[in-house]
């Protein structure tokens, strides 16, 4: 093994560049002071963003729920990344015990956490996992809308690799691979040009391969599509992540925002399901005081019993990671930290499990997401519709006026005017921008207002 790694690289504050070499650079004026350090930028990039408000309207477990207190994908985001604070505390002050680096050197940790939990779920799209089933599921059965005859008639061997790699793409829709995009790219004015730091991008990853690798198919889950599998590899070879056999290997902090999100969605998703009524109040109030490990806790409401069952199970989790840090930085550990808990707490996390199966048989929750193939796959069919016209047209004005209409709608004259010659791959790639960008409620609405429309160019 060429590593261990090393955390001078890790926490590099380098970013994507803004142009491609070649290109001129824009005069401007004095460059302005800023203070803040490339993190804090991170952290503030985020929480202005359009991908971050939009959020709020996004499922996080219990789609278009009617109660104001359940969790969507803001909230979550937010408490994530106040768990994550935690371990960032944890981390700092093991690495100074190892001497690897000072308490200064190690400042940025805490808001390279902070930033990696704020975007875990920026790439989801509406409907929460429901919208990626929806999504791989529909580019399975409509390979035709992606890549149509009218455009693709030549099938040589390049263009059949890349139609390869954009149907996995798609067809293994995947919202961290989602997400990964829009934070890494210089190309994305819909994403705001967040741009972050490699440290913060290598942070949120933990699954470092693409959509078209092997244990995509076997695990269901990956990081990068095809499109960002260069600025993947840019990133990951600055961090110093890349093996001499080219294999990825996963950042320290990694382990630790998906530690918080697992313990997160776990234990507030059945305080949820109190709310609406699926679950018994005193059946999950009897689980976390099993969890808290204390009786003594039993005069407590589920809210203050949550916070005890938080808690222990950072606690467990860091246990975890502070056994195993050597193998961490070895870059040999690939599995979560979950799966190496004491069995005691497995249990618990099982138990947990078998309550989510529940929740997700639960027949209003069935209903909607039931809905949500038509809904997305309405908007699919008239968006790829448009992608196709785009990419066939040489001037805006040869688009037919239906596909007029819904470019504007999706993307503004202007930018199809000064994208228009890109290649249809990369439209695609806006496509999948603009679907898995919706939030629930403008999924439903525009795909009433396309329902009915006769889509025939």
């Amino acid at each position: 093994m060429d590593l261990p790694l090393n955390w001078m690289t890790l926490l590099s504050s380098a970013r994507t560049a803004w142009r491609k070499e070649g290109t001129a650079t824009v005069a401007s004026g004095p460059r302005r002071v800023d203070k803040r350090t490339p993190f804090e930028r991170d952290y503030d990039r985020i929480v202005f963003s359009l991908p971050f408000r939009r959020l709020a309207k996004k499922t996080q477990v219990h789609p278009m729920a009617q109660n104001d207190h359940i969790h969507n994908r803001l909230t979550h985001s937010i408490e994530v990344a106040s768990v994550a604070r935690s371990f960032a505390r944890r981390v700092t002050d093991l690495i100074v015990q190892t001497g690897e680096l000072t308490p200064d050197q190690l400042i940025p940790i805490d808001w390279i956490v902070q930033s990696a939990c704020l975007i875990h779920d920026i790439g989801n799209p509406p409907f929460g996992h429901a919208g990626e089933e929806v999504i791989r599921t529909w580019a399975a059965k409509h390979r035709d809308y992606l890549f149509p005859a009218s455009i693709h008639a030549e099938q040589h061997a390049a263009a059949q690799a890349e139609i390869a790699s954009s149907l996995a793409d798609w067809e293994h829709f995947e919202g961290n691979a989602q997400g990964f995009r829009i934070a890494s790219r210089a190309d994305n004015p819909q994403a705001g040009y967040l741009r972050l730091t490699y440290a913060t991008l290598g942070s949120v990853v933990k699954y470092p391969w693409g959509s078209t690798d092997a244990q995509t198919t076997i695990k269901r889950k990956h990081n990068f599509h095809s499109l960002e599998k260069q600025v993947f590899h840019d990133v990951f070879q600055t961090l110093g992540l890349v093996r001499s056999d080219g294999v990825y290997c996963r950042h320290p902090l990694s382990f630790l925002t998906e530690a918080a999100d697992d313990i997160c969605y776990r234990i507030l998703d059945l305080e949820d399901a109190v709310a609406m009524q699926i679950f018994d109040k005193q059946r999950v109030h009897h689980l976390m005081l099993d969890i808290s490990g204390n009786p003594n806790n039993a005069h407590m409401g589920i809210s203050q019993l949550r916070g005890e069952v938080i808690e222990r199970m950072v606690d467990q989790f860091w246990k975890v990671f502070e056994d195993d840090y050597h193998r961490i930085m070895r870059g040999e550990r690939v599995e979560d930290l979950k799966s190496s808990l004491p069995t005691e707490f497995k249990d618990y996390l099982d138990k947990v499990g078998e309550m989510y199966e529940e929740i997700f048989g639960h027949r209003k929750k069935i209903v909607t997401e039931l809905g949500a193939y038509h809904v997305l796959g309405r908007i699919l069919k008239t968006l790829l519709k448009t992608v196709e016209e785009i990419s066939k047209a040489s001037q805006y004005g040869e688009l037919h006026f239906l596909a007029k209409n819904c470019a504007e709608l999706a993307w503004g004259k202007e930018y199809v005017e000064a994208n228009l010659a890109k290649e249809h791959r990369w439209w695609l790639g806006q496509a999948m921008d603009f679907v898995s960008g919706m939030t629930d409620n403008y999924a439903t609405r525009l795909s009433r207002e396309l329902d009915g429309l006769a889509f025939e160019l």
